[in-house]
């Protein structure tokens, strides 16, 4: 069953006066209302000159309707069908479920009688969609790579996934410097576009909220999960440990597992979940951000978008040495190690709140915002099959 809440608007995008704008059809990883990451700027950015119809992923309990809403001019958000509530899994789960969702998508847009130009894949999961959805192309945006996620016995459903989905796109982009060479040698060669920020958003001048305001000595702020997979635990407890005069504030969902560490550290906060319009009046009390990742394991390919959010605030950013933070070493100090990253905060915090140090993290900021990064992903567009 499809639930229709809005009808397609052939006049909704930048299209030429009289002709109806191309759609998108964008296969994500995290649902619509799951926060706003990359997939979310991105799809906005492509209603420049698209109609956009962001696809949530299946979800985790069976669900026979299909739901499409209508929330911005050129962009509407599609809850598919959960046939199989292990899709991610079981490989013929997977398969049904996708069929069930391009069967559903295909009723939708035939009432407009649109043409869909771009197939977009942001899930390694959605790659058997590229064949059973007509395009004119298929764009796989790598983001992450989804089998690291998963426990061993899965791992080969997801990189077989990955492998289908590169093999089948004309054009692949790669959020971090250090992902194409981990991915499969399929397909065309990947183009890096990098992740961006939204300086609006994260502006320095705002409220801050009270709670933080109330932690005693110099806040060291962080956000993101507090997790094994990427977040060291181990570091942070050891400049923590070093450091009692210091409040360390972590903003974020946590696992058991990823606070263990941090278990007894009264300098230690953590906030639990936060919502993205809570974000920034959290980090505007803290004087150093930090991103304290794992390096050298399978999380090191990651380029943070919190690092560009951090410089939008205008706080020092402190970072273990991954390899897509490299090129911003004129703004962030990059430390790896207990003893070094506790120096390069001690560092931090003398230039904190410099107006033109403030000022120099901003401007880095402003030219990798989201906008900067649509002008270049439209720019890859003209290139593809229309």
């Amino acid at each position: 069953m499809t639930e229709l809440t809005t009808r397609p608007d052939p006049t909704a995008s930048g299209a030429e006066p009289g002709r109806a704008a191309p759609w998108v059809v964008l296969f994500s990883a995290t649902p619509w209302r799951g926060g706003a990451h990359r997939q979310h700027a991105l799809a906005r950015e492509l209603t420049a000159d698209h109609r956009v119809l962001f696809v949530d992923p299946p979800g985790g309990y069976p669900r026979w309707r299909t739901t499409v809403a209508r929330v911005d001019r050129a962009l509407w958000h599609v809850v598919p069908p959960t046939a199989v509530p292990l899709g991610r899994h079981l490989p013929v789960g997977n398969l049904v479920n996708r069929w069930v969702a391009v069967a559903a998508l295909r009723r939708w847009l035939h009432r407009d009688g649109g043409h869909v130009r771009l197939l977009w894949l942001d899930e390694d999961l959605a790659a058997p969609c590229a064949a059973r959805l007509a395009a004119a192309a298929v764009v796989y945006d790598a983001t992450d790579l989804d089998w690291t996620f998963t426990r061993w016995w899965n791992r080969g459903h997801l990189r077989r996934n990955l492998a289908r989905a590169v093999a089948s796109a004309d054009l692949v982009l790669a959020s971090s410097t250090a992902l194409p060479e981990r991915m499969p040698p399929l397909g065309p060669t990947p183009v890096v576009l990098p992740n961006g920020c939204d300086p609006t958003h994260f502006a320095p001048d705002g409220p801050t909220a009270p709670e933080v305001d109330r932690l005693q000595g110099p806040v060291v702020g962080y956000c993101g999960a507090v997790d094994t997979r990427a977040f060291d635990a181990d570091l942070v407890a050891a400049v923590a440990r070093s450091r009692p005069e210091w409040t360390f504030l972590l903003v974020g969902p946590s696992t058991r597992a990823g606070r263990a560490p941090l278990r007894g550290l009264r300098n230690v906060v953590l906030t639990g979940p936060a919502g993205y319009g809570d974000v920034p009046e959290l980090l505007r009390g803290c004087d150093v951000t930090v991103i304290p990742y794992r390096v050298g394991g399978r999380i090191d390919y990651v380029h943070p978008k919190k690092c560009y959010e951090y410089l939008a605030l205008g706080k020092p950013v402190v970072a273990t040495p991954l390899p897509a933070l490299r090129d911003l070493t004129d703004v962030v100090r990059l430390a790896a190690g207990p003893e070094a990253f506790t120096e390069a905060i001690t560092a931090a915090l003398d230039v904190a709140d410099v107006p033109e140090e403030v000022a120099r993290r901003r401007a880095v900021a402003l030219e990798n915002r989201w906008a900067v990064r649509g002008r270049h992903l439209r720019g890859l567009l003209e290139g593809l099959p229309r």
